[in-house]
């Protein structure tokens, strides 16, 4: 399946400049940077291990569950364009962490012996993911611009679970009971895609961006999908997206899937 996956990639990769007519492009060297924010939400299923040598359970923990807080971030893309020919690359770091309570009351019967359990469970996310590609401009004109892109993308996470239960029945307290698990990924993909952006509006300053792309490698297979709105100015633009990103690592990885999708604002500038 997966070899399928990467046949499929490399023919859309020969075959797309062969069915799209490029234009003629400037030489001059053009640079374009991009400082942004993304606000996904995040879904995904990751395998902890919880004891030593992988003989105890796996604990199935769905991050979205109990993932909310945004301690760090820094994403930005820098790319140039020489002719038809360019280059480009982005990064995305993040770190995200929340700690959940929950406790649950009983009765022990036949004597109604009230009874509490208290759980805490912290979770700690670290990610980079880097993409370089080059690319190449099928097609330029005053409305309209597309791009294709082919190179790499590096997806390096850390994901920290660490969990304690306590409680009581009447006055006796339960012994408690704590644990933690680690899992972490380094998937390197290759992958091909296409970009571009389409103008409107009577003055043309207003601009639809967009951009697709799939890729496999470590990864079983990803996918990404973004498309919005932005206004341009003769130093840039702003721009409004909404961005999705899905992995799928395959069942027999700790971090099984990852699913990133929501809205990004940047600001673009031009040189």
């Amino acid at each position: 399946m997966k070899s399928a996956k990467r046949i499929f990639i490399l023919a859309l990769a020969a075959a797309l400049p062969l069915t799209v007519q490029a234009q003629n492009a400037g030489d001059d060297l053009e640079w374009r940077a991009t400082i942004y924010g993304w606000l996904p939400d995040l879904s995904g299923s990751t395998n902890f291990p919880t004891g030593p040598g992988g003989d105890s359970p796996d604990l199935s923990v769905d991050v979205e569950d109990i993932l909310d807080k945004l301690n760090m971030t820094f994403m930005g893309t820098l790319a140039f364009t020489k002719g038809k020919w360019g280059m480009a690359t982005d990064i995305l770091y993040l770190d995200l962490g929340n700690t959940v309570k929950n406790t649950r009351d009983f009765e022990l019967m036949p004597h109604d012996i009230p009874g509490s359990l208290e759980l805490k469970a912290k979770l700690d996310l670290k990610a980079y993911l880097w993409t370089i590609a080059g690319t190449y401009r099928l097609h330029s004109s005053e409305a309209a611009l597309t791009d294709l892109y082919v190179g790499a993308r590096m997806l390096d996470m850390e994901q920290k679970l660490n969990w304690s239960f306590s409680g009581d029945i009447g006055e006796l307290p339960l012994p408690g009971r704590e644990g933690s698990g680690k899992a972490s990924i380094t998937n390197w993909d290759y992958l091909v895609g296409l970009k571009g952006m389409r103008h409107f509006g009577s003055s043309g300053n207003w601009f639809v961006p967009w951009q697709v792309d799939v890729g496999t490698g470590d990864s079983d297979f990803v996918w990404q999908a973004m498309a919005g709105v932005g206004y341009s100015f003769n130093w840039g633009g702003l721009f409004l997206n909404y961005r999705y990103l899905d992995y799928d690592n395959g069942s027999d990885t700790l971090i099984e899937s990852l699913t990133l999708s929501g809205p990004e604002v940047g600001v673009v500038f031009e040189w």
